[in-house]
């Protein structure tokens, strides 16, 4: 029972970092994505780029480096709902689909959170990059759960 609670409070709290995101206006929001590629930028290069250079990388990848953040944001989700589903011993395949379409809501009421934040808009695309970053997450989850399981059956 301890387990199954463990892993609703990790799955709550990782909702509530993504509700937390979409939260931010439209001029934090981008604030933290010029952040992250100044960071990824100094981080490779070691060197710390002039305002021209920040504003030419930031142009240019903006929109990878944030589509990737939704991607992963929601591969981390897709990875504990079905750890957490899981728990309930309902066949492999139901827990799958349960998952994504749960993960796909999930991502949908995000995106209409993201109409009443200013400067922010609701976009189908990124429903769908959401969606195709968990099914990812639950696919490696249970590609990694069915070896795991495999390996102590042989034990």
């Amino acid at each position: 029972m301890l387990k199954k609670i463990i892993k609703l409070v990790l799955l709550i709290a990782w909702m509530a970092i993504i509700f937390n995101f979409s939260n931010d206006n439209g001029t934090e929001s981008t604030k933290k994505s010029d952040l992250v590629i100044t960071k990824i930028y100094q981080v490779i290069t070691n060197a710390e780029p002039s305002k021209k250079q920040l504003k030419n990388i930031i142009d240019k990848y903006v929109y990878p480096i944030r589509k990737l953040a939704h991607f992963t944001e929601y591969a981390v989700l897709g990875i504990l709902l079905v750890n957490f589903i899981n728990e309930f011993k309902i066949l492999s395949i139901k827990v799958i689909i349960i998952s994504v379409i749960l993960c796909m809501l999930y991502a949908i009421s995000d995106e209409i959170h993201q109409l009443f934040s200013a400067g922010r808009s609701a976009r189908i695309l990124d429903v769908f990059i959401d969606t195709l970053g968990s099914s990812t997450g639950i696919i490696i989850y249970k590609l990694l759960n069915n070896k795991s399981m495999r390996s102590k059956k042989y034990e």
